[in-house]
C-alpha cells in the first residue's frame, strides 16, 4: 500500500498520513434479508475506531449500542432496521437492512417515511408516510405515542416506527425513523458538580436521582458513561441525557468545565488583524514529495483527491469547532483564509495543521525524507499555554476557538512552536 504524504503544516511542515485502507468505512448493515417467523438473526454494523452503535428495529431493546444485534420477528411482513453510527458523541451515518420475515417478498417502499431526522429542544418535526391511497398506516413512537394519520408531528427524541398494510392484499410492511433532539431541555435536568478543575484532578458530576431511568454522558475526547455520576479529567463540555424507560421521555442537559486559574484579563479580541500570513498556499505544499522531491500531489506517490479528504474528514470529526460541510474546501479555507487574517482565523489554521499531524500518526504515519513528523495525543509538552500533552492542547484551543474568547496570541504560539518541531523544509519569515 503507497504511502500517503501531505504538506498540510502551517510553518512549512508536512505530515504523513496512511493509505485509503485507513478510512471510514461506509455504513453498510450485513445479514440476512429473510427469516422465518421467530427465528433468530443477526444483524452487524461496520467496525471502526471509536465507533458508536444506535440500533433501532422490531425486537431490538431501545438503546442497543453493540456492533451487532440477534433479534427475531413474531409475524410476517417486510421490516426495516436502523442504525446510526456516531463518533465522539456526533453523528456521522446512517444505514438501513430490510429483512423479509415469514416468506413475505417486495421492498418496504409503501412506508418509507420522509422528514427531517433532528430537531432543536422545543420545535417539532413533521414525519409522513406514502400516502398512496392503497394502504392504512400505523405510527407507534416515545411516550406511548401513537396515530392513523399519513403524516404526525413530533417532538420527542426517539425511534418511530410506521406500518402500513395494503388494502387490498393484507400484506404488512414496517419502517423505522428515528429523530434526535439536540440542545438542552428548559428544566428538570440539572447537573452538580464542578464548573473549574485543576490540572491533574478529576471532579465528578452527576445527574438527579430518577427511578428507572437511563443516563447517557458524551464529552471530551471522547468520553462517555453510562452512570447517573461521570468522573471528569479535561475542560469542555459534558452532555447529559436521561430517558425514562416506561414512557421514552427524555431530558437533555449540559454543564461546561474551565481550568481552575484562567485569568480572564487574558482575553483578547477574536477579530483583531493580524499581518502575519504564514503559510505559502496548499499548492507549494504539493511540491514537496513524489519522487525527484517536485510533483508530490499528483506523483503516483503522493496523495489523491480521495486521499487529502481522508485526512479532512478525521480532521474535522477530531473538532468541535470544525463542522464543515465539504470536508476538503473547509481544510483548504482552514489553511489559508487569506487577508488580512484575524487573531480566530491565525489560531484555526495552525489548530487544523496540528490535527492533521494527530491524525497522521492515528492513521500510521511514518517518516517524512527521515523526519518523524506524526503526533499522538500524549506527547508531553512544556508550553506557557499550560497544557501538559497535545491531548490537552487540542482541548484548550477547541474551546476558546468555540467560546470566541482568550488569549489567541499566546496559544497560537504554542501550537506554532509544536508544528514547528515537526516541521520539513523551510520556515515561514
Amino acid at each position: 500500500m503507497k504511502t500517503l504524504m501531505l504538506c498540510l503544516l502551517l510553518s512549512a511542515a508536512c505530515l504523513v498520513g496512511a493509505g485509503p485502507g485507513h478510512a471510514q468505512e461506509p455504513c453498510v448493515i450485513t445479514g440476512p434479508t429473510t427469516a422465518a417467523i421467530n427465528q433468530s438473526f443477526t444483524l452487524c454494523g461496520p467496525s471502526g475506531n471509536g465507533y458508536r452503535y444506535e440500533w433501532s428495529g422490531p425486537g431490538i431493546p431501545a438503546g442497543e449500542n453493540t456492533r451487532c444485534v440477534t433479534t427475531r420477528v413474531g409475524n410476517s411482513g417486510t421490516f426495516e432496521f436502523l442504525l446510526i453510527l456516531s463518533r465522539y458523541d456526533r453523528e456521522i451515518d446512517r444505514c438501513t437492512a430490510v429483512v423479509n420475515v415469514g416468506g413475505s417478498t417486495g421492498g418496504n417502499s409503501s412506508c418509507m417515511i420522509t422528514g427531517p431526522t433532528s430537531v432543536e429542544w422545543g420545535r417539532s418535526a413533521r414525519l409522513c408516510a406514502p400516502n398512496d391511497g392503497l394502504h392504512t398506516y400505523r405510527w407507534t413512537g416515545p411516550d406511548g405515542f401513537t396515530s392513523a394519520n399519513s403524516c404526525v408531528t413530533v417532538e420527542l427524541e426517539g425511534a418511530y416506527y410506521l406500518t402500513s398494510r395494503n388494502k387490498v392484499t393484507g400484506s404488512t410492511r414496517q419502517c423505522v425513523h428515528h429523530l434526535t433532539v439536540t440542545g438542552n431541555s428548559p428544566q428538570g435536568c440539572d447537573i452538580t458538580g464542578p464548573t473549574t478543575i485543576a490540572e491533574g484532578s478529576r471532579a465528578q458530576l452527576c445527574g438527579p436521582s430518577r427511578s428507572n431511568t437511563t443516563y447517557r454522558w458524551s464529552g471530551p475526547r471522547g468520553t462517555t458513561g453510562s452512570a447517573r455520576c461521570l468522573t471528569v479529567r479535561f475542560p469542555g463540555t459534558y452532555t447529559l441525557t436521561m430517558r425514562n424507560e416506561t414512557s421514552g421521555r427524555t431530558e437533555r442537559c449540559s454543564q461546561t468545565i474551565d481550568w481552575a486559574g484562567n485569568d480572564p484579563g487574558d482575553d483578547q479580541n477574536p477579530d483583531d488583524p493580524i499581518l502575519d500570513n504564514c503559510p505559502r498556499p496548499l499548492q507549494f505544499w504539493r511540491t514537496q514529495f513524489g519522487s525527484g522531491g517536485g510533483g508530490g500531489w499528483n506523483n503516483r506517490e503522493g496523495l489523491s483527491q480521495g486521499d487529502l479528504r481522508i485526512i479532512a474528514r478525521r480532521v474535522a470529526e477530531r473538532s468541535t469547532y470544525f463542522n464543515w460541510t465539504n470536508d476538503l474546501d473547509g481544510m483548504r479555507q482552514a489553511l489559508n483564509p487569506g487577508r488580512a487574517m484575524t487573531r480566530r482565523q491565525q489560531l484555526a489554521r495552525q489548530y487544523a495543521a496540528l490535527l492533521a499531524n494527530v491524525v497522521a500518526g492515528e492513521l500510521g504515519g511514518g517518516p517524512g525524507r527521515g523526519t518523524d513528523i506524526g503526533l499522538d495525543v500524549d506527547t508531553p509538552l512544556e508550553a506557557a499555554s499550560g497544557a501538559r500533552t497535545v491531548g490537552d492542547l487540542i482541548e484548550r484551543t477547541d474551546r476558546m476557538l468555540s467560546l470566541n474568547r482568550g488569549n489567541f496570541a499566546r496559544l497560537n504560539a504554542t501550537i506554532t512552536n509544536v508544528n514547528n518541531g515537526r516541521g520539513i523544509g523551510p520556515t515561514c519569515e
